[in-house]
């Protein structure tokens, strides 16, 4: 499904894809506009989510160019009101046709790694089942900016692993030290994980969050009602005095979510 880029981010996410041709050149396979931009519509911290399909991997000259000048061009969420914060995925067409299992990606750009670009350190390309999910959204709606439409790029990966790969980051969130500092997100990322593992259907952050919000008891629709606010710009919250809560969440979401 292809759509408009909706008006109020088309310079930034030109100015982005300029960038990202330029650096990557004739490696360049396609550029993708996915996530709030194209379903569920655009909430005051939402990102601006690009995926850069390449045919060559990155040298380390491109990866840090790519990071350093994204820098310039995205703005911490909340911090402009002209720009929004860029997350850019960059993946090796061969890691997705045919699919590898868990997929590589080869750079990802996201503002929680301000300070890190900042002081030159990126991260190497790493396996991430993350590229199964953004898939299967890009493939249900997506803008392409570069490239062809995704359905005539990409094949949908097979729903073990599309299993696999939503369930993935339940085992990633095992203790306080490993939800402290992004509690909004994380409860919202299960409250979107519940939906899509009971629905067989993806959905924006904050729709999840209303599906889910009636089927919780009140101290854990309490946390999540918190975590949506804060998504939509309605509230700030402090995390630091909700973190109890937050954990007890996240336990409650991942006994209960389906397997």
């Amino acid at each position: 499904m292809t759509l408009p880029i909706p008006p109020s981010i088309q310079c930034q996410t030109e100015a982005a894809c300029r960038l990202i041709t330029r650096v990557t050149g004739d490696t360049l396979r396609a550029i993708h506009l996915y996530g709030s931009a194209v379903a569920g519509g655009l909430k005051p911290n939402s990102d601006i989510d690009l995926l850069v399909t390449i045919c060559q991997p990155l040298t380390e000259t491109q990866r840090a160019t790519l990071m350093q000048e994204l820098l310039a061009l995205s703005s911490p969420p909340g911090a402009s009101a002209e720009k929004r914060a860029l997350e850019v995925t960059v993946v090796l067409y061969s890691q997705l046709v045919p699919w590898c299992f868990p997929p590589s990606r080869e750079m990802q750009f996201g503002e929680w790694l301000r300070e890190d670009i900042y002081q030159g350190i990126y991260e190497p390309a790493q396996q991430d089942w993350d590229i199964v999910l953004l898939i299967t959204q890009i493939l249900e709606t997506s803008i392409p900016l570069k490239g062809e439409r995704a359905e005539r790029l990409f094949t949908p990966a097979p729903a073990a692993q599309l299993l696999k790969a939503l369930r993935y980051p339940l085992d990633l969130w095992q203790s306080t030290a490993d939800v402290q500092g992004d509690e909004y997100h994380i409860v919202l990322t299960l409250a979107r994980i519940w939906y899509t593992l009971s629905t067989g259907r993806f959905t924006s952050k904050d729709a999840a969050a209303d599906w889910l919000l009636p089927q919780l008891p009140e101290e854990y629709a309490a946390t999540l009602r918190a975590a949506q606010r804060e998504y939509l710009g309605l509230e700030q919250q402090d995390w630091h005095i909700l973190l109890t809560a937050v954990v007890r969440f996240v336990d409650f979401a991942k006994a209960h979510i389906p397997t």
